[in-house]
C-alpha cells in the first residue's frame, strides 16, 4: 500500500540561522543556510522512507523557495521548488497521510529568532478568530482542510507551546533556543540529527496508533490581515471578498480557509510588486 509523507521546509527556525545575512541568495552566509536546510530536510526524508513511507514530497518553502540542493535528494523524494506556486508552503501535500514542518518559527508577536508571518516586510500580523497566527498555524489549518494531520514540527523552541496548544498530537523537536531576535543556541548537528530521528520514529508510531488528526479550520471563520503600510491595504482593497477595516487592516470575507489562504498569497505577491515598482 502506497504511503505518502509531506515535508514543508522553512529557514528561520533552522539551527544556527540567526540573521538576515543568511536568508537569500547573494547574502554572504546563504551557503550556510543552504547546507543546513539540505542536510536536515533530507535526513528527515530518509528517516520517513526507512519507516515505511513509499513517497516523500519535500516542499522548499522559504522566500524564493530555491534553497535546498536538489542534487542531494535521496531516491524516493520529490522536491518542490519555486515561487509563486499553488498552495505556497504546502504545495504538493495533497494525498499525504502525514505532514512534517521543518525550520518553522514564531510570529513576530511571539518573539523568537527572525519571527514573522508569511512575508515579514509586508505583513504585521495575521489573525484567525482572534488568535495571532504563525506560519505553522496557517499551514496546519490549510493541511487540515485537505484532511492531512501535522505529525511533527521542528524549529524555534518558542514555537513548541503553540504546537502543544493547537496540535497536541504532533511531536515537537526544538532546533534552537532563542537568545534574542538575532541570536540563538543550538546543539551540534550530530545531536540534532539523532534527535530528529527519534522524533520521526515517535511520529510514525503515533500515526500507526491513530493518534494524529487534521486541524480543522473554524466553521465561523474570521481571517484578518494587518499590513505594515497603508498602501499594501490599498492594493488589497482592490480584490473581491476583501473588507477594509482601517488604514492597514483588512478582513478576507468569503470562501473556505484554503480560498483565503490562497488570497493571502495573492495579496503578498501584489504588494511585493508595488514595492518593487
Amino acid at each position: 500500500m502506497a504511503r505518502k509523507a509531506f515535508i514543508t521546509v522553512d529557514a528561520e527556525g533552522m539551527p544556527y540561522i540567526v540573521g538576515r545575512h543568511h536568508l537569500s541568495p547573494g547574502d554572504r552566509l546563504f551557503s550556510e543556510l543552504r547546507e543546513i536546510m539540505t542536510k536536515i530536510s533530507y535526513h528527515v526524508a530518509s528517516e520517513l522512507l526507512k519507516r515505511g513511507f513509499t513517497e516523500v514530497v519535500l516542499a522548499d518553502s522559504h522566500a524564493a523557495m530555491i534553497n535546498i540542493d536538489p542534487f542531494k535528494a535521496p531516491r524516493g523524494v520529490k522536491v518542490v521548488r519555486g515561487f509563486p506556486r499553488p498552495l505556497a508552503m504546502i504545495a504538493g501535500a495533497e494525498g499525504a497521510q502525514a505532514a512534517y514542518m521543518l525550520g518553522y518559527h514564531t510570529s513576530q508577536q511571539e518573539g523568537g529568532v527572525l519571527g514573522h508571518t508569511y512575508a515579514g516586510r509586508i505583513i504585521q500580523a495575521v489573525e484567525i478568530n482572534g488568535v495571532k497566527a504563525s506560519e505553522y498555524l496557517l499551514n496546519a489549518y490549510a493541511l487540515g482542510e485537505l484532511g492531512i494531520p501535522v505529525a511533527m514540527v521542528a524549529g524555534d523552541s518558542i514555537l513548541g507551546s503553540e504546537v502543544d496548544r493547537h496540535t497536541p498530537w504532533a511531536v515537537f523537536y526544538p532546533l534552537k533556543d532563542p537568545l534574542s531576535a538575532f541570536a540563538a543556541a543550538s546543539p551540534s548537528i550530530e545531536e540534532l540529527l539523532e534527535g530528529l530521528s527519534r522524533a520521526v520514529a515517535e511520529s510514525v508510531e503515533k500515526l500507526g496508533h491513530g493518534e494524529l488528526k487534521p486541524l480543522v479550520p473554524p466553521e465561523d471563520l474570521e481571517f484578518i490581515v494587518e499590513f505594515k503600510r497603508p498602501y499594501y491595504a490599498d492594493v488589497a482593497s482592490l480584490f473581491p471578498c476583501v473588507e477594509r477595516l482601517d488604514g492597514v487592516t483588512v478582513k478576507l470575507t468569503c470562501g473556505s480557509f484554503m480560498d483565503r489562504y490562497k488570497m493571502l498569497e495573492g495579496l503578498v505577491i501584489a504588494s511585493f510588486g508595488l514595492e518593487r515598482g
